[in-house]
């Protein structure tokens, strides 16, 4: 039911998935496959500049190996296990979200002169949730079908002019009313989400039964209940190509501030371009690159189906998810600030919860005087610094997230398709320059 489908044509790559998203590949994922290209090319073995050796090691199926970090000009930094009987490639291991994330290679056959892995275990080290992947067979030197090599066709609204609807306010987050199959749902919009998401509750009403297992990241991890092919999804009377959904149960993710049957994630965003107005609580939903420009516009980084934009905290360069799922203004995650020792201090601030999909997370409150989207300051931002080591705000990808308690300054236009946001000030746009602060808190 979930399909990935990848595309490379030269240099470039495109991914297109379960819901028909199309995305060239042009950020951190970009990066990887150029370290990826490099290792699995042996490029790397004429290359020492770009190798550090560190030492032995040995693979959980207790194969030995000789680990060696290598970082390419233009790629992301790879640990890669060499075999010490062999000399293969046994491992390649990237930092993905909260933890390394290791390809593991096994059972090589020759095949036509090329050496293949037949076997290959993907794993962020929780192996519950290993997947084993097997090589059934390989084709070497024939013809191809040229149509394999047709460009991916995005599936996109289909809309003869913008659309605005009203959207709710609750519990400092905004919802849209949801029609699928003729019945009504209170959504969720949230654009830090990577699928869309239903209630177990709305899976039952439409007859849909889920299928397979599902990890998902969240304030922790936890499995959900499957996946299902969900009919196309209708918000102000447009129909959004929906396909694949996700079914948690969402009961206690607000603290039950708010019904919730759904969540609108990436999927809904890359479907459309989507112009959020907090002051006259509307969405306008319009084609890909349909509306005018309205505001600066700051390029995104969709690679790993999450709006990622770089933005300035406090002089220092972070990359950030736009997250109008969270009702914080700022959220900075410890490892940024570990790595970027002195631009906050933390120790000894208050403690505060932070809530999110798999529970909550510990955290400390504090101000960050300077945060800068586009040419825009922002000051005196509300900042919780999450503590975890683990989950979705353990991310050593990115710094943090920008939530709608910021985004609220803005009326926010998401052309996902065309990788850019545009910000443009809301009526009610405060920099927060004159907020008063005490001892580095409000």
């Amino acid at each position: 039911m979930r399909t990935h489908r990848t595309l490379r044509v030269g240099d470039h790559l495109w991914v297109q998935n379960s819901s028909g998203e199309t995305r060239e590949l042009t950020g951190l994922l970009a990066r990887r496959q150029v370290t990826q290209d490099f290792i699995d090319s042996g490029d790397f073995a004429h290359h020492p500049e770009d190798v550090h050796v560190l030492g032995r090691a040995v693979l959980p199926d207790g194969r030995s190996v000789y680990r060696l970090r290598v970082t390419p000009p233009k790629g992301e930094s790879y640990v890669v296990g060499i075999d010490t009987t062999t000399w293969l490639v046994d491992e390649e291991t990237f930092i993905d979200h909260d933890s390394p994330f290791s390809l593991i290679y096994g059972d090589y056959h020759v095949v036509d002169g090329y050496l293949v892995p037949f076997t290959e275990v993907d794993s962020n080290g929780d192996h519950a949730y290993d997947v084993t992947a097997h090589v059934q067979h390989v084709i070497v030197d024939k013809p191809i079908d040229p149509r394999i090599f047709a460009a991916l066709r995005p599936v996109t609204v289909e809309t003869a002019k913008p659309v605005t609807t009203a959207i709710e306010e609750a519990d400092r987050l905004f919802f849209a009313d949801v029609t699928i199959a003729g019945k009504h749902f209170n959504f969720l919009i949230d654009s830090g989400s990577q699928a869309d998401v239903i209630d177990p509750r709305v899976a039952l009403a439409l007859g849909l039964k889920p299928q397979g297992a599902v990890e998902v990241t969240g304030a922790a991890r936890t499995a959900s209940e499957g996946v299902v092919a969900l009919p196309d999804l209708s918000v102000g009377g447009v129909a959004f190509p929906a396909h694949v959904a996700t079914v948690l149960g969402l009961g206690n993710v607000l603290g039950g501030a708010a019904p919730l049957d759904g969540v609108l994630g990436y999927p809904f965003f890359a479907a459309a371009e989507l112009r959020i107005d907090p002051t006259r609580s509307t969405m306008t939903i319009a084609e890909p690159g349909a509306l005018p420009v309205d505001g600066e516009r700051i390029a995104v980084d969709t690679d790993r189906e999450l709006p990622e934009i770089h933005a300035s905290v406090n002089g220092q360069d972070a990359r950030v998810v736009v997250d109008t799922g969270d009702t914080q203004e700022l959220l900075l995650f410890k490892h940024f600030l570990d790595t970027h020792q002195g631009i906050i201090t933390y120790a000894g601030n208050r403690a505060v919860l932070n809530r999110g999909i798999g529970g909550s997370t510990n955290s400390v409150g504090v101000i960050v005087s300077d945060l800068a989207l586009g040419s825009v300051h922002l000051y005196n931002r509300y900042t919780n610094v999450i503590l975890a080591s683990s989950g979705a705000f353990a991310d050593r990808n990115d710094g943090g997230n920008v939530g709608l308690g910021t985004l609220k300054n803005f009326v926010v236009t998401f052309d996902l398709a065309n990788k850019a946001i545009y910000l443009q000030k809301a009526q009610g746009f405060d920099d927060g320059r004159f907020r008063s602060v005490y001892d580095g808190n409000l």
